[in-house]
């Protein structure tokens, strides 16, 4: 119920940008196959060059609706697939609820903890904020995959017969990697956890074979799976995926040694000395194949976003990255907003659980909540990942503070007793006087022996605090009286605080609703009114130009053909529509000319919403100057009082804006208005003098810039990552 808000106050509809793209890759493979998908080459977006999808795309989420669907139609039910993808995440988000469970219950091994942990990943909007129905993103799969893939993880882990539980695993994170590409984060957990097992010496042989089964199948399974074309070799290549590599190898390299020593019946040391023997020649043969075999730059450099997720927002080397919102460092308030009470609770949690009955799980639960919470800080979007493991300690101490309780209150007489027990007396004699100290007497304490001495009277106090607290059950009773008290309060305010936010999260973006003066609730549709204006009085080859942030929206509810989208698989090419946008019209028209038909551009400050284009330019003045010398982003601002510089006031998307609504803004010599919606929040022009030579010369020899672009092309330098920390 929490999940569908969206389809009460609006239909059965798709949300945002990326959900657009996802739904109309879904519907090109239920049309088509699996095959042709595979081989499928979009030519309707990234105009002149176009995309070919099966490599830049995780296909876990369309395989999943596909087979969904086709299940459903087989049985007799005739589902649209925009249905199933609109009702997907939210039935996702349950099997995320109940996994989480099982990772309760394989950690505590207490249904109290599992219970409450269902019920908080259940509606906690850490957790709803990519899993309500219309998401249809790779997230709404991926935080089920993860849950699943940790649960089995862990259950392999129990004891000697739980192996097949690796299989499990493996075939779990195959899924996870064609899924989401936050597989990386699943891969690096995994390994992490089993060299924590070995550092604090509770290696097994259970734990190297269900890690051995775990990586074989899991790696193959990303190398040669649905998302082979986007994975590669990356598993051998990748700078972030090389840590489980090598924990794989020194796990067989560590069950070696434990099976010769065996054989030799070595002593410890002897065991030590053979393992550091076997250590150090592995390590100089890595060496020397790194050196010597492997071809300069087989190992790539971190990924922006993965380096972005150790340095400061702003400073990851790549302005594209560092454009998007979601990708921004994550405030203290945005942890309250997402997790409520159960922040404050989770670092109780783990430390109740973990450190009772001690276990591999339990150490998993360590390593997941303080990696996921450090990286979760990094950037807002990854508070999701923490979300089950702050529903697993939540529900720890939920579990805890009900034991609590009830063990006080089962005492009894017990404790009555207890307490009315006289204590042994004193013992309260004079000491004789005391004699004069004979020569060679210790001298007076010094400072370390008087700290010595008040560490030892602090402990001798601690005892006696412990004594009196073991005594009184009254006291026992009313501290777990309190903490029951406590969560109960602070549920009442959780459940409402969930359902408050989640009806806020499940807003779709694409349509808005607002009051009018009398009060009454009105939907405002001016986006999608755009793009159906495009639909119904555009030829159907028409060409958009448009911020890439909305041309997965252009695609799937205008079909027509895009410039650029989310996928920002070409760096340059978004540089190159960032020029067009923030350059004066006539050098904007003179690229625009042999690239669209029409420009769209969103104004919602005119509606009262400052999130247009208008406040995305500078970060589109940065792209663009990270390609092209002549674009000085330093130059292009606005400043408080909402005054442009004089870039910004020359370029084409300021004059866009601001026609017909601003009279300082001169009349237009190379774009005609076309279409403005009804509440101006979307504006439509159309491109004068538009080269059909380019158009043909596109459609005769296929992707690529037409030759009328080289000089502008030639101008270009390639983008080059900054790999620096600055």
């Amino acid at each position: 119920q929490i999940r569908l808000f969206a389809v009460k106050n609006y239909g059965r509809v798709i949300h945002e940008f990326d959900p657009w793209f996802n739904y109309r890759a879904a519907e090109y493979m239920v049309n088509n196959g699996w095959q042709k998908f595979q081989a499928w080459f979009d030519e309707e977006v990234w105009y002149p060059l176009g995309r070919h999808v099966g490599s830049t795309t995780y296909p876990g989420l369309q395989l999943t609706a596909w087979g969904i669907h086709s299940i459903l139609h087989a049985a007799g039910y005739a589902v649209s697939l925009n249905d199933v993808c609109v009702f997907m995440p939210a039935g996702f988000g349950a099997v995320s609820a109940a996994m989480t469970g099982m990772l309760a219950w394989e950690v505590t091994r207490r249904p109290n903890a599992a219970v409450a942990a269902t019920a908080i990943m259940a509606i906690i909007p850490a957790h709803l904020m990519r899993s309500v129905a219309g998401g249809f993103d790779n997230e709404s799969i991926a935080v089920p995959a993860l849950v699943t893939t940790f649960y089995l993880w862990v259950r392999s882990l129990r004891d000697d017969r739980s192996w097949p539980y690796a299989v499990l695993c493996g075939f779990s994170y195959i899924y996870m990697v064609a899924a989401w590409g936050g597989y990386i984060f699943v891969l690096n957990m995994i390994g992490l956890h089993a060299a924590m097992l070995v550092a604090v010496g509770w290696f097994s042989n259970r734990l190297w074979l269900a890690y051995t089964l775990w990586f074989l199948i899991g790696t193959s399974g990303a190398i040669f799976g649905p998302a082979r074309y986007l994975v590669g070799w990356q598993p051998f290549q990748s700078l972030e995926q090389l840590g489980p590599m090598a924990v794989f190898f020194g796990l067989q390299l560590w069950q070696l040694t434990e099976v010769l020593a065996a054989r030799r019946k070595l002593d410890a040391t002897g065991r030590m000395l053979l393992r550091l023997k076997i250590f150090g020649y592995a390590g100089v043969a890595t060496s020397f194949v790194g050196a010597f075999l492997l071809p300069e730059g087989f190992v790539g450099p971190l990924s922006a976003r993965v380096r972005g997720l150790f340095i400061k927002h702003t400073k990851t080397g790549n302005p594209l990255v560092d454009s998007v919102a979601e990708h921004q460092a994550t405030p203290a308030a945005v942890y309250w907003h997402y997790f409520h009470f159960t922040i404050l609770i989770t670092p109780l949690g783990l430390f109740a659980t973990v450190f009772h009955n001690k276990s591999d799980a339990k150490l998993f639960l360590v390593v997941y909540t303080i990696v996921g919470g450090y990286f979760s800080g990094k950037m807002i979007r990854l508070v999701l990942l923490i979300s089950p493991a702050a529903s697993v300690c939540a529900g720890g101490f939920i579990d805890f503070a009900i034991r609590f309780l009830m063990d006080a209150i089962a005492e009894g007489d017990v404790g009555d007793v207890a307490v009315s027990q006289p204590k042994p007396p004193k013992e309260t004699g004079r000491p004789t006087k005391t004699a004069k100290p004979p020569k060679g007497a210790r001298k007076p304490p010094t400072a370390r022996q008087e700290r010595a001495s008040s560490a030892s009277d602090a402990s001798s106090i601690w005892k006696e605090l412990e004594e009196v607290y073991a005594e009184n059950v009254v006291l026992r009773r009313s501290l777990g009286l309190l903490m029951v008290i406590t969560l109960s309060l602070a549920a009442f305010r959780f459940v409402p605080h969930c359902f408050s936010l989640g009806a806020s999260i499940s807003e779709p973006q694409i349509m808005v609703r607002g009051r009018q003066r009398d009060g009454s609730l009105v939907i405002i549709d001016d986006f999608r009114e755009a793009y159906w204006w495009l639909r119904d009085n555009t030829p159907e080859d028409a060409r958009v130009m448009a911020w890439w942030d909305y041309g997965y929206q252009i695609n799937g509810v205008a079909n027509r053909t895009t410039i650029a989208d989310g996928n920002t698989w070409n760096h340059e090419h978004i540089a190159l529509l960032g020029k067009c946008l923030v350059s004066p019209e006539s050098a904007s028209h003179a690229i625009t000319r042999h690239l669209a038909d029409y420009v769209l551009i969103w104004t919602t400050r005119h509606a009262g919403m400052h999130a247009d284009d208008l406040a995305k330019s500078p970060h589109m003045a940065r792209i663009a100057g990270s390609v092209y010398p002549d674009i000085n982003p330093q130059n292009f601002y606005m400043d408080r009082q909402g005054t442009p510089s004089k870039m910004m006031e020359a370029s084409l998307l300021y004059n866009l804006h601001g026609w017909k609504l601003d009279p300082k803004i001169p009349p237009l010599t190379h774009f005609e208005e076309a279409y403005t919606t009804t509440n101006k929040m979307v504006r439509i022009y159309k491109v004068l003098d538009v080269s059909e030579e380019s158009k043909t010369w596109r459609k005769t020899h296929g992707p690529g810039y037409p030759p009328q672009l080289d000089d502008v092309i030639k101008t270009a330098k390639a983008f080059q990552q900054i790999h620096g920390f600055q």
